[in-house]
């Protein structure tokens, strides 16, 4: 264990819930990298290798206050230091984007990148308020605060993958407001007006129930949005990702999200030639095949596949697929490789509704040639 790292640390938060917190298997991590370092939960800075978030390491109290009421008989006796040691030997799953994230940036800077762990599995946006930074390190908000500064280094931006937990009926027509607080709330503590903020749509789950989607997507829509309502932030996707379980990331696809995040970093740092990943300007009808070409701005290259691409409809009033509104195929564009031509047996007359990537678990493959792929996204068409 390290306790002095490199002067010129660009530092950046890792925060969210559980698939920020990592939930790949461990086989199959990226490697440690000596340009990559991590503020650890325990408080030091050492080589970043995953799993990067050791919870019951933790200086601040509040990851541990979290774990206890959960506790299993086996571990009710044993001491923190017990616990911390007995997960790290028995660790199979751990992995985040973090360190494919911090080697990506490393490898387009030259400088060497800081990782501070601060997520937390199964926490909702409420129990990241910046209302509770009075509670110190026994709230979520305090933690992060408190290991911002003793960190040190060069904050350059937090990554965000949360929103799981507020996908319900009663939190997620709120979540956009709440988001966009606390990152109005976390530029003023730490002193920079224009901190970057680099959010994850939320992706797939297995078996719940379809028909109580809307939550959802709404939480998705928020997380897509966030750019068009506050300056200096970006948003990709997991929507296309594979999954380890029912409901997180698994390891090849967390490689892929860091890598994703920080083109999206690089972007908002200073290297306006690497856009930050597509976004769609608009949705227009043509004809001959009825067909739906969906444009956007920020792509790489071109759409990928070039045929066959998956994850579009048509929604109806509630937002949810409509039973003829299944495309028989989408496809790049050969006149315009930034654009998608969605092609139906027929378009039905007056307003549509085109929708990708809906529900909870749709199957989505668009990425442009960088590997940046595009969000879900609805989209009203007259």
């Amino acid at each position: 264990m390290l306790n002095t790292h490199p002067e010129n640390l660009d530092v950046w938060v890792l925060a969210g819930q559980s698939n920020m917190q990592g939930c790949g298997y461990l086989e199959g991590a990226p490697a440690p990298d000596e340009r990559v370092w991590l503020f650890t939960m325990a408080g030091n800075w050492e080589i970043a290798e995953e799993p990067t978030h050791r919870l019951w390491e933790s200086f601040t109290p509040v990851h541990k206050d979290f774990m206890r009421p959960a506790l299993t008989e086996d571990l009710i006796g044993l001491s923190d230091e017990e616990i911390a040691a007995k997960g790290r030997r028995e660790a199979v799953v751990g992995v985040s984007p973090g360190v494919a994230f911090g080697k990506t940036m490393a490898e387009a800077t030259g400088k060497p990148v800081g990782l501070i762990a601060a997520a937390h599995g199964g926490t909702s946006l409420d129990q990241w308020s910046p209302g509770l930074k009075s509670q110190g390190g026994s709230s979520l908000y305090g933690s992060m605060l408190e290991r911002i500064k003793r960190a040190g280094g060069s904050l350059r931006g937090i990554l965000w993958y949360q929103g799981e937990s507020d996908a319900d009926e009663s939190l997620s027509s709120t979540y956009a407001a709440r988001l966009d607080r606390l990152i109005v709330e976390v530029r003023k503590d730490t002193g920079k007006a224009d901190l970057p903020v680099i959010v994850v749509q939320i992706g797939r789950v297995i078996g719940w129930p379809e028909d109580a989607c809307m939550p959802w997507n709404q939480v998705r829509k928020a997380l897509y949005e966030l750019p068009d309502r506050v300056p200096h932030t970006a948003a990709t996707t997991a929507v296309d990702l594979s999954l380890a379980d029912l409901i997180h990331v698994d390891t090849p696809s967390q490689i892929r999200l860091g890598k994703r995040l920080a083109r999206a970093a690089l972007s908002l740092t200073g290297q306006a030639d690497i856009p930050a990943g597509p976004r769609v300007t608009g949705v227009e009808r043509l004809e001959s095949p009825p067909t739906l070409r969906v444009r956007c701005c920020g792509v790489v290259g071109g759409w990928l596949p070039q045929s066959n691409i998956w994850g579009f409809g048509l929604l109806d009033a509630d937002g949810k697929l409509r039973a003829d509104g299944q495309p028989f195929n989408a496809k790049r564009d050969p006149m315009d490789p930034a654009s998608i031509l969605v092609m139906f047996p027929g378009l039905p007359d007056g307003e549509l509704t085109l929708g990708y990537g809906q529900g909870f678990n749709p199957y989505c493959n668009a990425v442009d040639e960088a590997d940046m792929p595009l969000c879900s996204f609805e989209w009203k068409v007259g």
